[in-house]
């Protein structure tokens, strides 16, 4: 009885011996036939680890049943067990496979550049002083009425801007407003200079007061007289995709110089 026992536990020795053996294997990582560096490899059983070099070879201590787990940030993750060919062999070729990601779902539109304009318009919006908010829009126009001409040319008559409310010094207090609006528009136009406006954004040459009138409520002028040029450039950058292009407005607080 002592003698069966005996043999029962050598046996059982030997065979966690033989389990538990390891061997230190070496291994090369590939990707599409390239050698791969910077791959980690993680034996799962034992938590050892190692990492491919330049070359993408490595070594690790394992044994059979071992399970190596192989990850790569660009690759897809990959787990290796170790056969008994593999453990007698010494050593093993891993290729991995890119990595997919799933994305949700998107939807392509057409490329354009930084100052792409889309001109393909069905139907242009109306394009007045009332849809320009302009400080004018809801004014009657009378036809015996006094125009002045401001500095760079366009006629704006009094009387329909400050409607039926009469007073010389309302009048001037008006004109002084516009005149005021009306420099500063043509300071930011020769500021900028006409070929920005016609080359970078699309702007027509005959429609650049138009369109900076279009940019009047977006707070131009009081950025352009603080010397926040790159705020007014972004301004005029943003609302160039947007603007009507009409070739003629119904009021227009710069002309055609």
């Amino acid at each position: 009885m002592k003698n069966q026992l005996l043999l029962y536990f050598l046996f059982i020795s030997v065979v966690s011996f033989s389990q538990k053996k390891q061997n230190i294997i070496s291994g090369t990582i590939l990707f599409q036939n390239e050698v791969i560096a910077d791959v980690h490899i993680i034996n799962k059983n034992t938590n050892q680890g190692s990492a491919s070099n330049d070359l993408g070879t490595f070594e690790i201590p394992v044994s059979i049943n071992d399970t190596l787990f192989v990850s790569h940030i660009n690759l897809q993750k990959k787990e290796l067990i170790i056969t008994p060919e593999i453990f007698k062999s010494k050593s093993v070729i891993i290729h991995l496979e890119e990595k997919i990601n799933e994305l949700n779902e998107i939807t392509f539109e057409r490329s354009t550049g930084i100052f792409y304009v889309d001109k393909q318009y069905v139907k242009p919006p109306t394009v007045n002083a009332k849809t320009l908010n302009l400080p004018y829009a809801n004014t009657v126009a009378k036809k015996d009425e006094s125009i002045v001409s401001l500095q760079s040319g366009a006629a704006i008559n009094l009387e329909n801007l400050i409607g039926a409310l009469n007073g010389s010094n309302r009048r001037k207090k008006m004109l002084k407003k516009l005149t005021y609006e009306d420099q500063m528009l043509a300071k930011i136009r020769k500021h900028y200079t006409d070929d920005f406006f016609i080359t970078d954004l699309n702007i027509k040459q005959d429609e650049i007061n138009v369109f900076l009138n279009y940019c009047f409520k977006k707070n131009v002028i009081n950025l352009f007289k603080k010397d926040d040029k790159i705020k007014v450039t972004a301004i005029l950058m943003r609302e160039s995709k947007t603007f009507p292009q009409k070739n003629k407005t119904e009021i227009t607080l710069l002309q055609k110089n």
